[in-house]
C-alpha cells in the first residue's frame, strides 16, 4: 500500500508537469507540435523520477555501509580480529561477490522486501571489510578521498544521464578492461610490485568514472524501453542503485590507494 502511494504522488507531480506545459501549448490545444512536446516532457519526468529513486537506494547503502565501518573501526578488538583473519575476509568477500550476482540476476523475481533486505545485507558486510581501511589511512584522507570520490561520481554520472552518444561500445571496452584490472590485481597478489598497485588504480579510475556513465544511460534507457509494473521497477531501482554503488565504491578505494595518506 506504502509503494502504491509513493508510486500515485510520482505520477500525479509528473501529471501537473504536463498540465503546465499543455498550458504552455495554448490551452489543451490538440496541436501535433505540442502532443509531442507533452509527451516528451512526460517521459523526461518519469525517467528522472526513476534515476532519482536509483541514487536514493544508492545513498542509504552508502550511509549504512559508512556506519558499518565506522562501527567495526571504533571497536579495535573487532577491527583487528577483520584485519588479522585472512580466511574471515575471504568468506565476507565470497559472500559479497554471492549477494552482488544473485541480486543483479533474481532481483525481478524477488518481492521488494527481499530486495531491499539482499541490498542492505551486501552494504553491511562491504561496511565490515572497508573498516579495514581505517587501519590502513588517516580518518582526514579518507573522508577527503571519498568527497572528491563522490565529486567525480556525479560529474560522469550527469554526463552519462544527458548524454545523446550511445555509450554501449565504450562500455564494452571497459569492461574488457575491468577484466583485465582483475588478472591484473591477481598477479600483483603474489608479486606485489608497489608499481603495478599505482599503475592498476589509476586505470581503475578511468574504467569505473567511464562505467559510472555507461551505467546511468543503461539504466535511462531500461527504463524507457522496458514495460515493468511499478514493483517490478523499484526492484530495478534497487538493482540500478547497485551497480553504481560498486562504480563508486571502486572509483574511492582506486583514489585511495593513489592519494591517501597512510599512518
Amino acid at each position: 500500500m506504502l509503494l502504491a502511494h509513493k508510486d500515485m504522488l510520482r505520477e500525479d507531480k509528473i501529471n501537473k508537469k504536463a498540465m503546465i506545459t499543455a498550458r504552455e501549448c495554448g490551452m489543451l490545444k490538440a496541436d501535433d507540435y505540442c502532443t509531442e512536446r507533452m509527451m516528451n516532457m512526460f517521459e523526461r519526468a518519469k525517467a528522472q523520477t526513476f534515476i532519482s529513486r536509483v541514487f536514493l537506494h544508492m545513498t542509504w547503502a552508502l550511509v549504512l555501509t559508512g556506519f558499518t565501518a565506522l562501527g567495526v573501526a571504533s571497536y579495535p578488538p573487532f577491527l583487528y580480529a577483520v584485519a588479522t583473519n585472512p580466511f574471515g575476509v575471504l568468506i565476507l568477500a565470497l559472500l559479497e561477490i554471492a549477494l552482488v550476482v544473485y541480486l543483479s540476476r533474481r532481483a525481478l523475481e524477488l518481492s521488494v522486501g527481499a530486495a531491499y533486505l539482499g541490498m542492505a545485507a551486501f552494504a553491511v558486510i562491504n561496511g565490515v571489510t572497508l573498516s579495514v581501511i581505517f587501519l590502513v589511512y588517516t580518518a582526514r584522507s579518507i573522508f577527503l578521498v571519498f568527497f572528491a570520490s563522490a565529486a567525480l561520481f556525479l560529474v560522469t554520472s550527469a554526463f552519462g544521464y544527458v548524454t545523446k552518444r550511445d555509450l554501449s561500445a565504450a562500455g564494452r571496452f571497459l569492461f574488457m578492461t575491468l577484466v583485465g584490472l582483475i588478472l591484473m590485481s591477481l598477479l600483483n597478489f603474489i608479486f606485489r610490485s608497489e608499481a603495478v598497485m599505482y599503475l592498476y588504480s589509476a586505470v581503475s579510475v578511468f574504467v569505473f568514472s567511464g562505467l559510472t556513465a555507461y551505467d546511468t544511460q543503461l539504466l535511462r534507457r531500461l527504463y524507457e524501453f522496458t514495460e515493468l509494473d511499478g514493483e517490478q521497477y523499484e526492484k530495478l531501482a534497487i538493482v540500478g542503485a547497485l551497480r553504481l554503488y560498486l562504480d563508486l565504491i571502486n572509483i574511492f578505494l582506486s583514489l585511495l590507494r593513489l592519494f591517501g595518506r597512510r599512518r
